[in-house]
């Protein structure tokens, strides 16, 4: 019988796939709550500003932006 050592994974591997499969999942989190959230905050304000002549008042999109990654940080990469 003949072990494939090529197939074996070292715990650093594991770590890092396991930190990047979370990475991935917060991201995807992220994503949708821009899209129902925070997008169309910054529409509102573009679309106000633009048919008033005025900036954008973007406070409100910026709040929902950072309430957003607070709510799904990033994970954190333990130190080598």
């Amino acid at each position: 019988m003949n072990i494939d050592f090529s197939k074996m994974k070292t715990a650093g591997q594991l770590q890092a796939e396991k930190i990047q499969a979370e990475r991935e999942a917060v991201m995807a989190s992220r994503r949708a709550a821009y899209l129902a959230e925070s997008d169309p905050l910054r529409l509102e304000a573009d679309y106000d500003a633009l048919s008033q002549g005025l900036e954008p008042d973007y406070s409100a999109w910026l709040a929902s932006v950072a309430a957003i990654k607070a709510r799904y940080p990033l994970p954190v990469i333990p130190a080598a």
